[in-house]
C-alpha cells in the first residue's frame, strides 16, 4: 500500500472518529441555565449545565462558566444557603487553571469543604479568555450530609453566587473566600437532563433557562433588602429610644405614644418585607432561621407593650391613680428595645455582612450610653428638686419657725432669693415649690 493511500486512510479514520465524538457530545442530555452576572457587561454571564447519567450511579456531569475577573464563582444544588452542596471555583496557583472545591453551606456563613464529594476536573477546563470554564464529573453528589437532589424533578432548585473583583490564586480546597457580591436562584429540569453520561455541550442543549440579574450586588432586589434593614435599624436605633426620652425627660405622654406607635408600625412593616424577601428569593423560606424567629418574638413583645401602655394610661385618666398594669409596660418596653437591637445584629449576620454588623453594634452601644446618661442626669435633677420641695427643706432655707397665715401673705420668694424670716406652714397651706 502506498504512502498516499495510508495517509488517506488515516484521514478518513480521523474524520470518522471526530464525527462519532461530536455525535456523542450532541447526544448528551442536559438542562442549562444562562443568567446575567454581577456586572452590567452583557457578556458577564453565569452558565450552569447539568447532565444526569442514566446508569444508576451517584454521579453528575456539569459544565460551569463565570467571569474570571472576580475572586471566585460557584453554583449549588439547592434552593437556599443552608444544606446546599456548592462547587466553588477560583484560579489555581499558576493562574491558568481552575480549582473546584465542593463545599456544604450551613447557613449565611462561608461554606466548608467536604471530602465526601469528589470532583474530577476534565479536559477543556481552565481560565479561557477571561472566563472560568469548568467541565467536571462529580461523584457522590446526589445526596450528601444535610441535603440531596431529586434527579426526576422537573424543577430542581439551584443557586449561583459570585464574589466581587479580586484574585484568589490557590490550589487549596479549604481556601478562605470573601462574601459574595451577587447571587440568584433558578430551577433545572433534571428529568430532561437524564441520559447518556458526559459533559454537556451548551450549544446542543434543548432545555435552556434564561435568567435575569443577581439578587444583590447590582440587582434590583437590593432595594427591598435595604428597605427592610432601614426600617429595623431606624426603629430600634432612633425611633424607640426617642420615644422613651420624650416620656422620661419631657413628660409628653401622647407624643411618647405617637412616636412609639410609629416605631411599632415600622417594625411590623419591616417584618412583612423580610417575609416577602425570604419567600420570593428562597432565603430560608420556611422562616425557621433564628433571626426570623426572634423577629416574630420582638413584634409580639412590641404589640403587647403598646396594648398594655394604652390600657394603663386609660385607667390613669379615669381613676387619677397609677395602674398596676403599667409595671408590665415598664418591663415589656425595654425588653422589646433590647431584643430588637440584638436581632438587628443577628440580621446583619444572617446577611453575612460583617462590616455592617460591627458598625451597627458600635452605634447601638453609643446610643445606649447616650440614653442612659440622659436618663441618669434627668433622674438626678428630679430627685434634687423633690428634696428641695419638702416642708423641711423650705423651712431650712427660708429662716425661722413662726409666721402669720400663709394665705394672707405675699407669695414666698423662690429658692436663692432669701430675705424673709423663717415661717411655718400651718392650716394645710402649701409651701412654695422649688424650681
Amino acid at each position: 500500500m502506498s504512502l498516499s493511500s495510508q495517509s488517506s486512510i488515516r484521514i478518513l479514520i480521523g474524520l470518522f472518529l471526530s464525527t462519532c465524538f461530536l455525535s456523542a457530545q450532541a447526544a448528551v442530555s442536559a438542562s442549562t441555565y444562562v443568567g446575567r452576572g454581577t456586572s452590567s457587561d452583557p457578556n458577564d454571564n453565569i452558565t450552569v449545565s447539568i447532565n444526569v447519567p442514566n446508569d444508576n450511579s451517584d454521579s453528575l456531569f456539569f459544565h460551569f462558566t463565570a467571569p474570571a475577573g472576580q475572586a471566585w464563582a460557584a453554583f449549588g444544588l439547592g434552593g437556599q444557603m443552608k444544606g446546599t452542596l456548592m462547587f466553588v471555583t477560583y484560579a489555581s496557583q499558576d493562574g491558568n487553571n481552575v480549582t473546584v472545591s465542593p463545599r456544604i453551606a450551613t447557613g449565611h456563613v462561608m461554606p466548608q469543604h467536604t471530602d465526601d464529594v469528589q470532583v474530577t476536573v476534565l479536559g477543556g477546563s481552565g481560565i479561557i479568555d477571561g472566563t472560568f470554564v469548568v467541565n467536571a464529573k462529580c461523584s457522590k453528589c446526589r445526596s450528601w450530609n444535610g441535603g440531596k437532589i431529586d434527579v426526576s424533578s422537573t424543577k430542581q432548585a439551584m443557586i449561583w453566587a459570585a464574589a466581587s473583583a479580586g484574585e484568589l490564586n490557590t490550589n487549596d480546597l479549604n481556601a478562605r473566600i470573601n462574601q459574595h457580591q451577587g447571587y440568584n436562584f433558578f430551577d433545572l429540569n433534571l428529568k430532561d437532563a437524564t441520559g447518556v453520561g458526559g459533559v454537556p455541550s451548551v450549544n446542543s442543549s434543548s432545555n435552556t433557562v434564561v435568567g435575569g440579574g443577581p439578587v444583590d450586588g447590582d440587582g434590583h432586589f437590593r432595594g427591598a433588602t435595604g428597605f427592610h434593614g432601614f426600617l429595623m435599624v431606624a426603629a430600634f436605633l432612633i425611633v424607640f429610644p426617642g420615644g422613651l426620652l420624650l416620656l422620661r425627660v419631657f413628660e409628653k405622654v401622647w407624643l411618647h405614644w405617637g412616636v412609639q406607635s410609629l416605631g411599632l408600625l415600622m417594625t411590623i412593616l419591616g417584618v412583612g418585607v423580610g417575609i416577602a424577601i425570604s419567600k420570593k428569593n428562597k432565603i430560608s423560606p420556611n422562616l425557621t432561621a433564628p433571626h426570623q424567629i426572634l423577629g416574630f418574638v420582638v413584634v409580639a413583645l412590641g404589640i403587647s407593650a403598646w396594648i398594655v401602655g394604652l390600657i394603663g394610661h386609660s385607667i390613669y385618666r379615669r381613676t387619677k391613680q397609677p395602674a398596676k398594669i403599667m409595671k408590665g409596660h415598664r418591663v415589656l418596653g425595654p425588653l422589646t428595645l433590647g431584643l430588637g437591637l440584638a436581632n438587628c445584629i443577628a440580621g446583619f449576620r444572617f446577611a453575612s455582612n460583617t462590616r455592617a454588623t460591627i458598625v451597627f453594634a458600635i452605634a447601638a452601644v453609643l446610643m445606649l450610653i447616650f440614653v442612659g446618661t440622659v436618663l441618669f442626669f434627668n433622674r438626678r435633677q428630679k430627685a434634687r428638686k423633690a428634696a428641695m420641695n419638702t416642708p423641711a427643706a423650705v423651712n431650712f432655707r427660708e429662716g425661722q419657725a413662726s409666721a402669720p397665715s400663709y394665705s394672707t401673705e405675699a407669695p414666698l420668694p423662690l429658692y436663692g432669693q432669701g430675705g424673709i424670716p423663717l415661717q411655718s406652714y400651718a392650716n394645710n397651706q402649701a409651701p412654695p415649690v422649688y424650681r
